[in-house]
C-alpha cells in the first residue's frame, strides 16, 4: 500500500494518520492484530502495553565545550524527570531542579547559548549530590520506586556518561535505577523498522512538531515523553534494553558511552539483566553477554551450538570474535565482521542494532 492508502485506510478506521510510511504500517498493522486475536475470541491486550507501572523520562544536560577535549568531565546541570503514568498514557508530575557544578563551575558562552541554562541559574542551585537526594524523596513521595518502574532516555549517553561521570565526580554510588534504562532510540528504531534518529526526526516522522526549546532538558523529557506514549498506542512493548558495564576500557575516560551493553527483551521481563555492585558496574559478563546476544540474535544449528559451546569450555578468554567465527554457519548467520583495530560492521543479516553494539563494545576491548 502507498502512503496515501495507509493514511485513507488509518482515517476510515479513525486512527491517528499522522507519520511516515512506516509508522502508519505498523499503526495498522497493530490494530489488524488486535482484531484478529478478538475474532479468535483470544484474550486481547486492553489499551497499551502496561509491563511497567511508571516510566521516567530523563534528558540531562551538562557543562560543555564547542569542542570538548578527550578527558572532558561532563557535571549536570539540569535535572528533569517526566513520570509516565502506563495506565491511562498520561503526565502525572515532572521533577525539575538545576544544579551548580563544581568542577568547572562558570558556564561556557556555547553551553548557555545551546542549553539556555545562564550562569545565575546554576549559581543559585543546589549541587548534584542535594538534587539526587531530592530525586529520591520525590520518587519516594510518588510511590514510584515500590512500583515497577523504568528509566526512558533518548541514547545511551545521560545514564552511560553524564550520571557515570557525574557520580564519580561527586563520589557517589549510581543510583540502581540509574543501572539500567529503555534507550528510545534503539526502541523506536526496532518498532518501526527505520534508522536509528535524533529527537525531532523522530518526532516528524509521527507527524509531531517539538514543543519548547531544543536542548531545554525538561522540553526534550517532554517531548520523548510524547513519543513514548505515541509509541505505546501503536502497540509497541518497551523493555530495558542498556545497562552500564563499569570495567575500564584501555584510553578510554570514565563514563565514556562505551562504558554501556544491551540488555535482551527476555533478560528485561524476567528481570535477569547483569547484576551491578554498589558502584554500579558489572563483571565477569564478556562471555556470558556473547554467549546471551548470538543466542538471541542468530539462528543457531545443534552442529554450531556444540562447537561454539566447546570453545567456550576449553578457552574462557575466547573472545566473541573467536566464538562467533568458530563456524561458518554463526558467521552467516550475522553478516560480515570485521574486527580490526579501526572498525566494526555488521552486515544486513543482523536481525537489529544490538548485534553492532556488542561487535563494537568487543572491538574496544581488544
Amino acid at each position: 500500500m502507498s502512503k496515501e492508502e495507509l493514511k485513507q485506510k488509518l482515517m476510515d478506521l479513525r486512527l491517528d494518520s499522522r507519520g511516515v510510511k512506516e509508522v502508519l504500517k505498523k499503526r495498522l498493522k497493530n490494530y489488524y492484530k488486535k482484531r484478529k486475536l478478538l475474532q479468535a475470541k483470544t484474550k486481547v491486550p486492553v489499551g497499551t502495553d502496561v509491563f511497567y507501572d511508571y516510566l521516567l523520562v530523563i534528558d540531562f544536560e551538562a557543562t560543555c565545550q564547542q569542542f570538548n577535549p578527550a578527558n572532558f568531565k561532563y557535571e549536570i546541570i539540569e535535572f528533569p524527570i517526566v513520570l509516565i503514568n502506563t495506565m491511562d498514557l498520561t503526565i502525572e508530575d515532572e521533577f525539575h531542579f538545576y544544579c551548580k557544578p563544581v568542577l568547572n563551575p562558570k558556564l561556557t558562552p556555547f553551553c548557555t547559548e545551546l542549553t539556555g541554562i545562564t550562569q545565575a541559574m546554576v549559581d543559585k542551585s543546589p549541587t548534584f549530590p542535594d538534587v539526587l537526594m531530592e530525586v529520591e524523596a520525590w520518587m519516594s513521595k510518588r510511590k514510584v520506586e515500590s512500583s515497577n518502574f523504568a528509566v526512558i532516555t533518548d541514547g545511551p549517553w545521560d545514564m552511560g556518561r553524564f550520571m557515570y561521570t557525574q557520580c564519580q565526580i561527586s563520589s557517589l554510588p549510581i543510583p540502581k535505577w540509574a543501572q539500567k534504562w529503555i534507550n528510545i532510540r534503539k526502541s523506536y528504531s526496532n518498532f518501526y523498522g527505520c534508522p536509528r534518529s535524533k529527537l525531532t526526526v523522530m518526532l516528524d516522522n509521527l507527524g509531531m512538531e517539538f514543543a519548547g526549546q531544543q536542548h531545554s532538558g525538561i522540553d526534550d523529557s517532554r517531548n520523548i515523553a510524547r513519543i513514548v506514549m505515541r509509541m505505546l498506542e501503536d502497540g509497541c512493548e518497551l523493555r530495558i534494553n542498556e545497562q552500564l558495564f563499569r570495567r575500564k576500557m584501555p584510553d578510554r575516560d570514565a563514563g565514556d558511552d562505551a562504558e554501556v551493553v544491551p540488555v535482551s527483551k527476555t533478560d528485561a521481563e524476567n528481570n535477569s539483566a547483569l547484576e551491578c555492585d554498589s558502584e554500579g558496574g558489572c563483571a565477569g559478563i564478556p562471555i556470558k553477554l556473547a554467549e546471551k546476544s548470538i543466542q538471541h540474535h542468530c539462528e543457531h544449528t545443534a552442529e554450531s551450538l556444540m562447537k561454539a559451546e566447546q570453545l567456550r569450555h576449553s578457552s574462557p578468554q575466547s573472545t566473541v570474535k573467536e566464538i562467533i567465527s568458530s563456524t561458518d554457519h554463526l558467521a552467516a548467520s550475522v553478516g560480515k565482521i570485521s574486527l580490526d583495530n579501526s572498525s566494526s560492521q555488521v552486515g544486513s543479516h543482523a536481525s537489529d542494532d544490538d548485534i553492532d553494539d556488542l561487535l563494537e563494545y568487543y572491538k574496544l576491548q581488544k
